[in-house]
């Protein structure tokens, strides 16, 4: 019952999730520290399924698990941290009814994001790398449908990944803001340090009526001014 998105714009990368957590018939989104984005030594993840899963991620964080160590550099070493992450449920959380096989697939659904890179994984634990955006969860069409309209004329990272969990929680009624919005930078990530800094929690819809769309030739005119600066005195900046 969560929508996740991430989407890279003009070099910077930005996560966001919904804060919708259910139980049974019943759900909630105001928890004390709901955000379903969790920090990590060299990346940000966030899952949608079983919110157990969280809980497990982090415990495993706490213990200093070597998997937390995982650079996610690449789609390879991405794989290897949800690997690590099936053996431990398998081996150390008791989350196997007897004659089931619970996680025979992990069940729920992840996307891994670091300053450069978005990576989704699905239940069976297979990694995709996207280049500029992606949507997981409930909801996720509709946000995915959003991007897919919208990418070419907003160019503020931010923004898109709000109207995505937005339109995702307006047509699903399994995702519901407060909405969690991150931009991924270095600097927030390579230390044990757990405070989300950029953290922005966006608690009612906002929609579009403040956004001016991007025009093809204000694009084109854009880049040509930046080529421009990008060369002075035969140095690069």
């Amino acid at each position: 019952m969560t929508i996740l998105v991430a989407v890279k714009r003009d070099g910077r990368v930005f996560l966001g999730a919904d804060r919708l957590t259910a139980f049974g018939n019943e759900y909630r989104t105001d928890l004390v520290n709901g955000s379903k984005i969790i920090r990590l030594k060299h990346a940000y993840l966030a899952t949608s399924g079983y919110g157990l899963m969280s809980d497990v991620i982090e415990h495993l964080q706490s213990a200093n698990h070597k998997m937390m160590d995982n650079t996610f550099k690449d789609r390879i070493q991405v794989f290897s941290f949800f690997l690590e992450l099936y053996n431990e449920l398998k081996k150390s959380y008791t989350l196997v009814e007897p004659g089931k096989e619970t996680y025979a697939s992990i069940y729920n659904s992840f996307l891994a994001v670091t300053p450069k890179d978005i990576y989704g994984i699905s239940t069976n634990l297979s990694v995709c790398e996207y280049e500029h955006f992606v949507a997981k969860g409930c909801g996720s069409e509709y946000a995915e449908g959003c991007l897919y309209g919208m990418y070419n004329l907003i160019d503020d990272g931010f923004e898109l990944t709000r109207l995505a969990l937005e339109a995702a929680c307006h047509y699903s009624v399994y995702c519901k803001e407060p909405l969690d919005i991150i931009n991924v930078t270095a600097s927030d990530l390579g230390h044990t340090k757990v405070k989300h800094e950029k953290l922005v929690t966006i608690k009612t819809p906002r929609g579009v009526d403040n956004l001016i769309a991007v025009t093809k030739s204000a694009l084109q005119s854009s880049a040509k001014v930046q080529r421009k600066k990008v060369k002075s005195n035969g140095k690069a900046y």
